[in-house]
C-alpha cells in the first residue's frame, strides 16, 4: 500500500476544512497539496474556473480524492454521540458509502486515470467551552473497486511541511512564467491561440481513412499562424533561445529539451518554487515561415495575413498576458508547449470577463507554488489600485480560505517577475547571503511559558528571526541595538506575508531617514543611535506599516501600560520595539495579572554578542527571557514602537 503524504496546512492551518461539507483534494502522485470546497452544481463550474485560473497550469496536478468534514452530531447512533475523534471506526458504513458515491459522481464528470483515490474525513466536536478537531482519517478506494464500495483503512500517512513539498516539486517540474513582451490587442491574442488550438484539435480528430485530407491539413498548417516563444534564463545572461509551435522543426525541440534540462540544474536556498526562467510570447503571423532570424530580438510583429494588424481595436482593449505553468520534466516538448498554450487560452478566456486587467502573482505561505490573480488596472496605465480591487481581493480571500482581517493579495505583495530587475535583486541577495550569518527563528519557543503572576500570558503571534549585535559581518557593538530590533520586526513582517521587501541593513535604514529628510546627509555611515520614532518612520516608508508610539515618562509607570500592551498582542501580535533614553530592546510578550497589575516582560535583547547558534547560552544568560518591571529605570523615559497590522484585507 502506498504511503499518503499531505500538506500539514490541510490539518493544522487550513481554515476551510473546519467547515462542514465536501472538499476536493488536489495533488500529484500520492501527495495531497491543497483542498477546494465543493459548491452546488450551479456554482461548481464557476468555482472550478476560478481555481483553474489562479493555480499554475500543470499536466500532472489533478483531483486525487475527496474530503468530508463532519460534526459529531452527524455520527449519532441511537441518540449517543461518539467522541473518539481519532478512531476510524467512528465512521459508519452509511457515511463511507455515501462518500464513495459522491466520489464516483465527480469522477464521471471529471475522469482521471489513477489506480486508487483517497477518501478522508475530519470530525469536529464543538461545545460552548471548546472546539475539538480530529486528525484527518484516511481511506483508500481502488479504482477497480469503486462499484463494490470497499474502502481500505490507510494506517500509513505522512504529514509534511510545505517547504518539503516544494523540494519534491522542484525535482519533477520546471515553473515557468509565460508573458507577452508588450501590450497587444485582446482580439488578436484570442484569434491566434483559439484558432491555433482548434486547428490542432481538428487534426487530432481526423481518422486514418482520410489520408488525403490529413495531407491537405498538414500543408495548410504551414500557412497558419505560428506562435514563437523567447526563453530567457534569469541566471544566465547569454542570448535567449527562440522556440515555435511548429512541431516539424526538430532542432527547436532539441534546443528546448536542452534548455529545460539546463534550467532544472539551477538551485537556490529559497523555500519557494523559484521562477528562474520566463517564456515571452512573440507573434510572427505570416503566410509562411521563412526564418527565425527575424525575431531573435523581443519585437512584437503583428501582420495578420498581410493586413499589417489593422484591427480598429480600442487601445484600452490591449492586454499583457502573464501566466504560470508547471512543466513536468518527463513530458514531451510538444506536450509542454501545448500546456503553455492552454494556460494562455485560459487567461484570455478570463480576460473576456475582466476588461482592462493586469495579472499579478503571489506566493502564499501554505502553497508550494505561486498563484495568479487578475486585477483591474487603472485606465491608461499598468498600475493596480488596491482600493478599486477590494471586492476582487475579498472574493479570492474567501475562495482560498484566507482571513478577511489581514491583507495577502495587495499589489505591493505580488512577486516581481521583471527579468532584469529580478536578476539584479538575485545578485544582491546572493551577496547579502554571503555576508549574513544565521539568525535563530522563534528563540522564545525555548523559554518556559508559565504564568508567575497568576494571570495570563500575551505573546507575539507568528514567526520572527533574532537579530543582535555583530551579526552579518557588521560590528555595531555599542550603537546598533535599535537597528537590530527593527530588523527583528521586519523579519516578522516577512514571515506574516505582509511584505516581500528585503530586511534593510544599517546603511539602508540610515539612507531611508536621510531620503525622507528626517536626518542630515552626515548621518549616513555614522554610528548614531536611533529610537522608536525613527523606526516608526522607516516601517511606514519601507513597508507601508503604521505604528503607534506609546510614551512612558518614567520606567516606574510602565506597569500602568500593561493592559494596553496586552491588547496590542491580542489584536496585532507584532513584536514591540522598546526605545527611549537608554538601551533598546524587543518585547515579545507579557505575563499580566489584571487584578493585581503584576507584570513580567518577555525581552529579546539585541545586545548579545556571542555565538549566533548558542541557544543554551542565550537562554541561560537571559538574552531572551522573562524580566521584571525593575528592568525599566525610574530616571529614564521610554517610547514603545507598536506596529499596527491592517485589520482589513
Amino acid at each position: 500500500m502506498a504511503i499518503i503524504e499531505y500538506n500539514n496546512n490541510l490539518e493544522d492551518y487550513d481554515p476551510l476544512l473546519n467547515e462542514s461539507g465536501y472538499y476536493f483534494l488536489y495533488g500529484f502522485n500520492n501527495t495531497i497539496i491543497y483542498s477546494i470546497k465543493f459548491q452546488q452544481q450551479e456554482q461548481k463550474e464557476q468555482q472550478e474556473q476560478q481555481y483553474q485560473s489562479i493555480f499554475p497550469r500543470c499536466s500532472q496536478m489533478s483531483m486525487i480524492g475527496i474530503h468530508k468534514t463532519l460534526t459529531v452530531q452527524d455520527l449519532q447512533r441511537n441518540g449517543e454521540i461518539l467522541v473518539k475523534l481519532n478512531d476510524h471506526k467512528i465512521l459508519t458504513n452509511e457515511i463511507l458509502k455515501e462518500s464513495i458515491e459522491f466520489l464516483k459522481k465527480q469522477l464521471y464528470s471529471s475522469p482521471t486515470a489513477r489506480p486508487f483515490y483517497i477518501l478522508s474525513f475530519t470530525i469536529i466536536n464543538e461545545t460552548e467551552e471548546i472546539v475539538e478537531k480530529s486528525p484527518i482519517l484516511f481511506f483508500q478506494v481502488l479504482s477497480k473497486d469503486l462499484d463494490t464500495s470497499i474502502p481500505i483503512d490507510i494506517s500509513e500517512t505522512k504529514k509534511i511541511e510545505t517547504s518539503l513539498i516544494t523540494e519534491e516539486l522542484k525535482k519533477s517540474f520546471n515553473l515557468l512564467n509565460i508573458k507577452t513582451i508588450k501590450p497587444c490587442s485582446l482580439n488578436i491574442i484570442s484569434n491566434i491561440f483559439k484558432n491555433n488550438n482548434n486547428n490542432n484539435n481538428n487534426n487530432n480528430n481526423n481518422n486514418n481513412n482520410n489520408n488525403n485530407n490529413n495531407n491537405n491539413n498538414n500543408n495548410n498548417n504551414n500557412n497558419n499562424d505560428n506562435i514563437y516563444y523567447r526563453c530567457e534564463n534569469l541566471s544566465d545572461s547569454s542570448t535567449p533561445n527562440i522556440f515555435s509551435t511548429n512541431s516539424n522543426n526538430g532542432s527547436l525541440e532539441k534546443k528546448l529539451t536542452q534548455y529545460l534540462k539546463d534550467n532544472s540544474k539551477l538551485t537556490n536556498n529559497n523555500n519557494n518554487l523559484e521562477i528562474s526562467s520566463t517564456f515571452e510570447i512573440l507573434f510572427k503571423i505570416t503566410k509562411s515561415i521563412d526564418s527565425l532570424d527575424s525575431i531573435t530580438t523581443p519585437i512584437l510583429s503583428l501582420n495578420l495575413n498581410g493586413n499589417n494588424g489593422d484591427d480598429n481595436d480600442d487601445d484600452d482593449d490591449d492586454i499583457m498576458i502573464s501566466t504560470l505553468c508547471l512543466l513536468s520534466k518527463n513530458d514531451s516538448i510538444l506536450k509542454s508547449l501545448n500546456i503553455i498554450k492552454q494556460s494562455i487560452i485560459q487567461q484570455v478566456n478570463n480576460v473576456n470577463r475582466i476588461k482592462n486587467f493586469k495579472a499579478l502573482h503571489f506566493q502564499l505561505p501554505f502553497l508550494p507554488f505561486p498563484i495568479t490573480i487578475l486585477f483591474k488596472k487603472e485606465k491608461g496605465t499598468m498600475q493596480v489600485n488596491d482600493n478599486d480591487n477590494y471586492e476582487i481581493r475579498k472574493k479570492y480571500h474567501t475562495l482560498l480560505g484566507l482571513p478577511l482581517n489581514r491583507p495577502f493579495l495587495k499589489s505591493n505583495l505580488s512577486l516581481n517577475l521583471n527579468n532584469k530587475l529580478k536578476q539584479q535583486q538575485q545578485q544582491q541577495q546572493q551577496q547579502q547571503q554571503q555576508q549574513q550569518t544565521h539568525h535563530i527563528k522563534n528563540i522564545h519557543s525555548n523559554i518556559l511559558m508559565e504564568s508567575k503572576t497568576n494571570g495570563n500570558i500575551y505573546l507575539v503571534e507568528g514567526s520572527y528571526d533574532y537579530y543582535h549585535y555583530q551579526q552579518d559581518n557588521f560590528d555595531d557593538n555599542g550603537w546598533g541595538c535599535a537597528y537590530r530590533s527593527m530588523q527583528t520586526i521586519c523579519s516578522w513582517l516577512r514571515y506574516q506575508g505582509l511584505t516581500n521587501n528585503p530586511i534593510p541593513n544599517h546603511y539602508e535604514i540610515q539612507k531611508t531617514l536621510v531620503d525622507i529628510q528626517d536626518k542630515e546627509p552626515s548621518f549616513l555611515k555614522s554610528k548614531q543611535w536611533i529610537g522608536a520614532f525613527e523606526i516608526t518612520l522607516c516601517l511606514d516608508h519601507l513597508f507601508g506599516i503604521e505604528s503607534k508610539i506609546l510614551n512612558i515618562t518614567t520606567g516606574s509607570d510602565i506597569i500602568y501600560k500593561s493592559r494596553e500592551i496586552a491588547k496590542h498582542f491580542q489584536i496585532n501580535g507584532s513584536p514591540i520595539m522598546i526605545g527611549g533614553g537608554v538601551l533598546a530592546y524587543t518585547l515579545l510578550g507579557i505575563d499580566f495579572n489584571e487584578s493585581t497589575g503584576e507584570t513580567r516582560y518577555l525581552i529579546l535583547d539585541p545586545h548579545y554578542t556571542g555565538a549566533t547558534d548558542n541557544i543554551k547560552l542565550i537562554k541561560d544568560k537571559g538574552w531572551c527571557g522573562w524580566k521584571g518591571s525593575d528592568l525599566f529605570r525610574k530616571d529614564a523615559f521610554y517610547n514603545l514602537c507598536m506596529p499596527q497590522i491592517p485589520i482589513d484585507l
